[in-house]
């Protein structure tokens, strides 16, 4: 029996893998259907939207939730966490609060699952767990756990939608046991190459995996050769594809520092939407999110206009301080970067960046700061060790980042600062009235200084 938050942790971390081999185990299904089953299948009772693609899956996770959230209560299952590994299983509800004497908004509620019903949830599964290990089948992953334990929570919990973010690729990813009523496939691009294939193609066919029979597809891919993968999925699974910029799209009016405003299009049009989120990538975001609402529930358009206007995501642009500007990104791969950088030309045009960056090995490097290098005036480079789902993740060395900035032709001042809490505070040492400080390259060194 575990009894407390730390116990329930400790407990989980014994299936993150220990060796080299950071995906252990056959690629399949096949051992996550067999856990679930064991818990009495809850996904079955779960009505879901299912979120995949390689940039924008889980912000536009979190939009869907926030949407609607302003008429359902709603589970919302994310990776990875930033702090604490509760905030994987959210519930995302709202109550209605005056604003006038005649008028009355819904207020969204948006909390981690409480540290006590982690720990029931933990032996709760424990034993299904267990069972699961001694199977031919073997121990199943931290995400796999994972996974289950937020389908069991939110059938608890009577939600009346689940959202849920795939972790990695699609075809055999844990959340891929699900029968969604909506598949998202935000975009294609190249990331976990190791896992997912060497090319666009291969991976848009991965990811093309959580298309189901009787699921409508949401798609904001653009390459012409991933459209016609999608394409050729959705007709085999007898769907229909709604790609982006034919039957939905947008307008963008403005961004500020204070959000975007954009224009509508798809079966119904909305002008004038306003989100609380910084670039024109999370305009596109929002624009895929409305029309998933599109195909899987009728909101009225003041409820998107509402649920819209109170998103709220960590790490995605977000401005932590004013005075100085500090922005932490957890931009971690070139399409990433690009939408990053092209936000901060955009709304910030005449501001010099002082750069912290820290990029976990593997990722490409190279194009990641061939974006950066043309907005930085300052470049601290740092480092971080982490325990994360498929083991202990370490970024590149400084030296090797220091050396690629100098081959891209970067001549500005650079400084390496091994610890990221003392790289940050350089940053801030360094910062001038015309200067904004900018956190990114990789999640986990956003989660550290947060935690810091």
């Amino acid at each position: 029996m575990i009894r407390t938050y730390k116990e329930a942790v400790k407990f989980l971390e014994k299936y993150i893998p220990t060796s080299e081999k950071k995906y252990p185990g056959k690629l399949g299904l096949e051992r996550m259907e067999y856990l679930v089953k064991l818990l009495g299948n809850p996904q079955n009772s779960l009505r879901t939207i299912h979120v995949g693609g390689t940039s924008g899956k889980g912000s536009t996770a979190t939009i869907i939730a926030f949407l609607l959230a302003t008429k359902y209560k709603v589970g919302l299952h994310t990776s990875p966490h930033l702090e604490k590994v509760n905030e994987r299983i959210k519930i995302v509800s709202s109550i209605k609060y005056q604003v006038s004497s005649i008028k009355k908004e819904r207020r969204i509620n948006f909390s981690d699952i409480a540290d006590s019903e982690f720990i029931e949830l933990v032996n709760e599964i424990g034993p299904a767990v267990e069972r699961t290990e001694k199977s031919k089948l073997g121990a199943p992953s931290y995400f796999e756990i994972l996974t289950a334990m937020a389908f069991l929570y939110y059938k608890e919990q009577e939600v009346d939608w689940g959202v849920i973010e795939v972790g990695m690729g699609g075809r055999f990813d844990a959340t891929n046991v699900i029968l969604p009523k909506v598949s998202v496939i935000t975009n294609v691009g190249l990331d976990h190459t190791e896992v997912l294939g060497k090319t666009v193609e291969a991976i848009a066919r991965d990811k093309a995996g959580i298309i189901k029979p009787e699921a409508s597809v949401v798609t904001g891919v653009k390459q012409k050769s991933v459209i016609r993968i999608i394409e050729e999925v959705s007709h085999k699974r007898k769907v229909i594809s709604n790609m982006l910029g034919e039957e939905f799209g947008y307008k963008l009016k403005k961004i500020t520092d204070k959000g975007s405003y954009f224009d509508y299009w798809g079966k119904k049009n909305f002008n004038g939407l306003f989100i609380p989120l910084l670039g024109e990538h999370q305009v596109e975001n929002a624009t895929t999110a409305i029309r998933a609402i599109e195909e899987g529930g009728e909101l009225e358009e003041e409820e998107i206009r509402s649920g819209l206007k109170q998103v709220y995501i960590r790490g995605r642009l977000e401005i932590v301080r004013r005075n100085p500007l500090v922005i932490l990104d957890g931009a971690h791969n070139p399409d990433k970067i690009k939408a990053l950088v092209k936000a901060i030309k955009t709304i910030w045009p005449e501001k010099k960046v002082i750069l912290v960056l820290a990029i976990k090995k593997g990722k490409d490097a190279g194009e990641m700061i061939k974006l950066l290098t043309k907005i930085s005036k300052l470049v601290l480079l740092t480092s971080y060790e982490i325990l994360a789902d498929q083991g202990r993740i370490n970024s590149y060395n400084p030296e090797k980042l220091n050396k690629i900035f100098l081959k891209e032709g970067y001549r500005g001042k650079m400084e390496i600062e091994l610890d990221a809490k003392r790289a940050y505070e350089r940053a801030t040492e360094s910062v001038g009235k015309d200067d904004l400080i900018l956190v990114t390259g990789s999640l986990y060194l956003l989660g550290k200084l947060k935690v810091l």
